[in-house]
C-alpha cells in the first residue's frame, strides 16, 4: 500500500476496532505511515460491503425530522448572522462557532459534498448563496428537496463531473473526506470544478488529538469502518498542497468527542448500551476541556481553509 500524502510503502499497525455506533459486526484494523503519521484502514471494505454501516433510518446525516435542539437552535442564529453580526451572535462566537464556514468568499455557488439532509446548506440559502448539494442517500436527498435546496442530487463525490469547469465559488467537505474511497481523486476533481481563487473547506477527525492518542480504539471520532482515512492537520495540508491547493487557514472545532469516547469505553467495560453522547447536559459539561484542547490545537475535529 502506498500512502497517498507522503508515497511511503512502510507501515505500522495501530489496534483493531469495530463498529460502536450501531455494533453492526466485523473487526477492522487501523495502520499508520512511518514516514507521515497518515492513518488507513487496512483492507478497505468494498463500497457494496460499506453500505450496510450507513442505515438510512439511523445515520445521524441523514435525519428527516425538522425539529431542532437547542443547539441547532444556536447555530442556525449563527449562520444567519454570519454577514450581518448582532451583539448577540459576537458574544456567542466567543464560546461556540460553527464550523467549515466560507471565509473568502461571501456569495456565489456553494458545493456541499455529504450534504444529508440539507439542512446546512438550507441555511447558505438563507444568506444569499446559490446551493448545490450531492449525497449518496437517496431518502437524504429528498428531505434536502424539501428544504427547498433544487439544486441537490443523488451521488458521490464523482457526481461533480457534470458540472462545468470553474464553476463553483466554494465546495465543501464536512465529516466527509475520510469516508472517501479515494480522496486524492477527489480533490482533482475539486480543483477543476472551482474557480481560480475559489475556496476548499474540509473539516475532519484529528488522528493527532489528545483524546484519539489516550482513547485510542475507543476513540468516538475514529468510527471503523466508515472512516476509511484519518488526518492531521499536517497531513492534511500535505495532501492539499500535493493536489495544488494553498493553505490559508486551520481552526479547531470540538465537541462531544470526549462524552462519545467515554462511553465506548464504558460500554465495552460494562458489555451494555449507555447513552452518553445524547445528552445536552453532558456535551456541555465537558465543552470546557474541549474548548480548551482547541486552543493548543489538540482538538478532535480541525477545519482547513485552502484556494486553488
Amino acid at each position: 500500500m502506498k500512502c497517498i500524502v507522503c508515497d511511503n510503502t512502510s507501515w505500522r499497525y495501530l489496534f483493531s476496532a469495530h463498529d460502536h455506533m450501531f455494533g453492526i459486526p466485523g473487526q477492522f484494523s487501523e495502520y499508520e505511515c512511518k514516514n507521515c503519521g497518515f492513518v488507513r484502514l487496512a483492507p478497505c471494505p468494498s463500497q457494496t460491503e460499506l453500505q450496510k454501516y450507513y442505515p438510512s433510518t439511523h445515520y445521524y446525516s441523514y435525519s428527516t425530522s425538522t425539529q431542532q435542539s437547542f443547539f441547532g437552535h444556536l447555530r442556525s442564529y449563527l449562520v444567519t448572522h454570519l454577514y450581518q453580526p448582532t451583539f448577540f451572535s459576537r458574544f456567542l462566537e466567543l464560546f461556540m462557532r460553527v464550523p467549515a464556514m466560507p471565509k473568502l468568499v461571501r456569495k456565489g455557488k456553494i458545493l456541499d459534498v455529504g450534504c444529508g439532509s440539507g439542512d446546512t446548506l438550507a441555511l447558505f440559502q438563507l444568506v444569499g448563496w446559490d446551493c448545490y448539494g450531492l449525497d449518496i442517500d437517496k431518502s437524504a436527498i429528498n428531505v434536502a428537496h424539501k428544504r427547498g435546496i433544487k439544486n441537490a442530487l443523488f451521488g458521490s463525490y464523482e457526481a461533480m463531473k457534470k458540472y462545468p469547469d470553474n464553476f463553483f465559488d466554494v465546495v465543501r467537505f464536512y465529516h466527509v473526506i475520510e469516508h472517501l474511497p479515494n480522496p486524492s481523486d477527489c480533490l482533482k476533481l475539486v480543483r477543476r470544478k472551482l474557480k481560480p481563487g475559489g475556496e476548499i473547506i474540509i473539516g475532519t477527525p484529528n488522528i493527532g488529538s489528545l483524546i484519539a492518542r489516550i482513547a485510542k480504539q475507543y476513540w468516538y471520532n475514529l468510527d471503523s469502518p466508515r472512516h476509511l482515512y484519518l488526518f492531521t492537520p499536517t497531513t492534511l495540508q500535505k495532501l492539499l498542497l500535493k493536489n495544488g491547493f494553498s493553505v490559508r487557514n486551520v481552526s479547531f472545532c470540538s465537541a462531544g468527542g470526549l462524552v462519545g469516547s467515554i462511553q465506548y469505553i464504558m460500554e465495552e467495560k460494562l458489555q451494555t448500551h449507555i447513552n452518553l453522547i445524547n445528552q445536552p447536559v453532558l456535551i456541555m459539561l465537558f465543552y470546557p476541556l474541549e474548548w480548551v484542547l482547541d486552543k493548543f490545537e489538540l482538538g478532535d475535529v480541525f477545519v482547513v481553509d485552502a484556494i486553488k
